[in-house]
C-alpha cells in the first residue's frame, strides 16, 4: 500500500475561498493567525502546481485533487505531464448529486451535441467551506464532464462525492434511505458505460452521508467492477456506523482511502456527542486494524492508495499536523508501505 496526499489537507492555507489568512475570513473567525508552518500560494489562484510541491516534498506518490480545478482540458493535461514527470498519479474527485431524482438527474446519455448546453464548471466564487464550486449542469452533465477533466488530467479513478449540506443523506425521512439507494444506482448505471468508453473507474465515497453498509447495497445492486469505492476512515462516525464495521463492508471495493482520525466524545456538556479532528495516530479510529481489513480484502492491495487528509482547526498550524501524522503512520504502520 502507498501514500498520497488529499488536497483537503490545505484548505485552509490554499483553497482561495477557504484561506484562513484572508482578512475578511480572520474577522469571521475573530481568531488571528499566528502559526503558519509553509509558505502559502499566490492568493486568488487555484494551487494545483503548489499541491504537486507539496506531494513531492513530503515524499508521498500520488495526490487527490477536485478535477473541476483544471477548467479546462488543456490545463489537465499539463497538469497530467507533470505528474508524469514526477512519478505520481492522480485519484480524481467531483461532488454530484448522486441521489437526484431521475427527472433532475438529467439526460443520462453521452453525445457531443450536449455542448450547445452549458458546459459545468467550477465556480470559485460559489465555493464555500461545505458547498461544492461545481455548476452550470444537470447532476449527470457535472459527471460527464468531470469524467473528461479527470481523463485529460491523467486519472485512472473518478471519485464521486455526494455528501453536502442539502443534499438527501442516511437521516433523511422522505424519501427513504432505500429509495435513495436506488436512486443511486439508477443514475450511476447511466455513467458507467461512458466511463468505460474513457478508459476511467468510476468510485463512490463515504463522505458523512451514508454508511458503508449502504453503498455495499450499491455495489451489489450494479455488480459492476469498473464501479469501486473510496473509503474515508472518519467518515462513518457522522452516521453512527463504527469505523472499523464500516471498512468490513467496503473493503472489497476500495481502491484508495481518506486516511484521517478524529476524536469522539460520546458525551458533551450539553448531553450530545462531538468529534474533533486530531493528527493521525490521537484519536478513536482503530487505524491500524482498519489497515488489516483493507490489506487483506481489498482488490489489489499492493496498488491501493492511502490519500492522507488532515484538517485541523483554521488556527492551528496544518504543516505540524500533517508532518506529525506521516511521521506516525511511518513508524507505527511502517509494515504497511511500499
Amino acid at each position: 500500500m502507498k501514500l498520497g496526499l488529499s488536497h483537503e489537507t490545505y484548505r485552509w492555507v490554499a483553497f482561495p475561498w477557504m484561506r484562513s489568512d484572508d482578512p475578511e475570513f480572520v474577522g469571521e473567525m475573530q481568531a488571528p493567525i499566528y502559526l503558519r508552518g509553509i509558505e502559502p500560494p499566490p492568493p486568488g489562484e487555484l494551487p494545483i502546481d503548489w499541491m504537486v510541491d507539496r506531494v513531492v516534498a513530503h515524499g508521498l506518490s500520488s495526490l487527490a485533487m477536485d478535477c473541476g480545478w483544471f477548467d479546462d482540458a488543456d490545463r489537465a493535461r499539463a497538469f497530467r505531464d507533470r505528474m508524469v514527470e514526477r512519478n505520481l498519479t492522480y485519484l480524481a474527485s467531483a461532488s454530484v448529486d448522486l441521489a437526484a431524482p431521475s427527472h433532475e438527474w438529467g439526460s443520462g446519455s453521452y453525445d457531443p451535441s450536449w455542448r450547445s448546453r452549458p458546459i459545468p464548471a467550477f465556480d470559485l466564487s460559489r465555493a464555500t467551506a461545505v458547498r461544492t464550486g461545481w455548476t452550470g449542469g444537470a447532476p449527470f452533465d457535472i459527471a460527464v464532464r468531470a469524467m473528461e477533466l479527470a481523463q485529460a488530467g491523467g486519472a485512472r479513478v473518478l471519485s464521486l462525492v455526494h455528501g453536502q449540506p442539502g443534499r438527501l443523506n442516511h437521516y433523511a425521512k422522505d424519501p427513504s434511505v432505500d429509495e435513495q439507494i436506488d436512486r443511486i444506482i439508477g443514475n450511476l448505471q447511466t455513467l458507467l458505460p461512458i466511463a468505460d468508453t474513457m478508459g476511467l473507474t468510476l468510485a463512490t465515497e463515504n463522505h458523512m452521508d451514508y454508511r458503508c453498509s449502504e453503498f455495499a447495497l450499491v455495489h451489489e445492486g450494479l455488480g459492476a467492477t469498473s464501479l469501486r469505492h473510496v473509503f474515508d476512515f472518519a467518515d462513518s462516525m457522522a452516521v453512527n456506523e463504527d469505523p472499523l464495521d464500516g471498512v468490513r463492508h467496503v473493503a472489497r471495493y476500495t481502491v484508495a482511502t481518506h486516511l484521517r482520525d478524529m476524536r469522539a466524545q460520546p458525551i458533551t456538556q450539553i448531553a450530545t456527542g462531538a468529534f474533533f479532528h486530531t493528527p493521525i495516530g490521537l484519536g478513536s479510529v482503530p487505524i491500524q486494524a482498519m489497515l488489516d481489513v483493507l490489506q487483506a480484502e481489498a482488490p489489489d492491495p499492493a496498488d491501493l492508495l492511502h490519500y492522507v487528509e488532515v484538517v485541523p482547526r483554521p488556527d492551528y498550524d496544518t504543516e505540524h499536523w500533517l508532518t506529525a501524522s506521516l511521521d506516525w503512520l511511518r513508524t507505527e504502520c511502517a509494515g504497511y508501505w511500499s
